[in-house]
């Protein structure tokens, strides 16, 4: 069994051979959370989640004592995009990927915030939060979906302000909340999920203690710290401000150890799960397991 005091720290694992098998290379890590893909992140078409594969992941999940579970959307869902084409499969692939969260009991949901094409912010924030509110009340109010009492909360991800892209700033992901809810009652259904690499790429220093702590209060101000439900833990191989997303080792990038230690250290998010999506180089073990003890050597007690 894990030690509940250790920090609540994981990493992505792959599905390979079948979604049942994160699980076990989670345990391989000796985590005590992780995320998945629940499909091919580069297909629109995922496997109907059968009952025994769901059967065995929750036996798996639930045997390896872990603490927190994600899924993360797969990289083609665009549901700021302006091509109504693209619109209504990214619709169709976000009910299908919340029907696979709740048959897999995956409480959490990661999504980017995308592109808006070339039609501008402002539109794309617009045809985001009304493709969302379509899809969460296509899938029920309460978040419930058939006999299934899973309640799916959707984490927007911090965006690192590539191209056209939406959700860079913390101001626009409240946006993209508040447009949503707006007069729907969404707005518990939604949380963050804090890329640090996306974060530093879009401008936001938290490179020393001052930078880290006026940067956790402008997302308290703005978002809600409270609202912070997931930390995607990447050091960023570019510099910041650079809007350029490209994930690198912990402490081998441009950001440093330090902010690394701010995170690992500060209370407020002593129980909010922590994922690293770090290069897997040839040997995923290894690397992970590096990246994950670097994390774990920060913490002071």
């Amino acid at each position: 069994m894990k030690d509940k005091k250790t920090p609540l720290l994981g990493a992505h694992v792959s599905i390979a051979g079948g979604v049942s098998n994160a699980p076990i290379r989670a345990n391989e890590l000796f985590t005590n959370c992780f995320q998945l893909f629940t499909k091919n992140n580069n297909r629109w078409a995922g496997k109907k989640i059968t009952p025994d594969e769901s059967e065995k992941f929750k036996v798996v999940v639930s045997d390896g004592d872990f603490s927190g579970v994600a899924a993360h959307i797969d990289y083609l869902t665009n549901l700021a995009s302006p091509k109504d084409t693209l619109w209504e499969k990214s619709k169709k692939g976000l009910r299908e990927e919340l029907q696979r969260c709740v048959a897999l009991n995956i409480k959490m949901l990661v999504i980017h915030t995308t592109s808006h094409g070339g039609a501008g912010i402002e539109k794309g924030i617009e045809r985001y939060s009304d493709g969302l509110r379509e899809v969460l009340e296509g899938f029920g109010s309460d978040g419930k979906t058939g006999e299934e009492n899973v309640m799916v909360k959707v984490l927007l991800e911090t965006g690192a302000g590539q191209g056209n892209g939406i959700g860079t700033s913390f101001e626009e992901l409240a946006a993209i909340i508040e447009l949503t809810s707006k007069k729907t009652g969404f707005r518990d259904r939604f949380g963050i999920c804090f890329d640090t690499c996306h974060a530093f790429a879009a401008g936001y220093d938290i490179t020393t203690r001052k930078k880290y702590e006026e940067v956790m209060e402008d997302f308290d101000r703005v978002l809600g710290l409270e609202n912070l439900k997931l930390f995607h833990l990447n050091d960023s191989k570019k510099g910041l401000g650079s809007r350029v997303d490209r994930h690198q080792h912990i402490g081998w990038g441009e950001m440093g150890i330090e902010p690394f230690r701010f995170i690992m250290n500060d209370k407020r998010f002593v129980e909010v799960p922590k994922i690293i999506e770090t290069p897997k180089e040839k040997d995923y073990l290894t690397y992970d397991r590096i990246n994950l003890d670097a994390l774990l050597g920060l913490v002071e007690n």
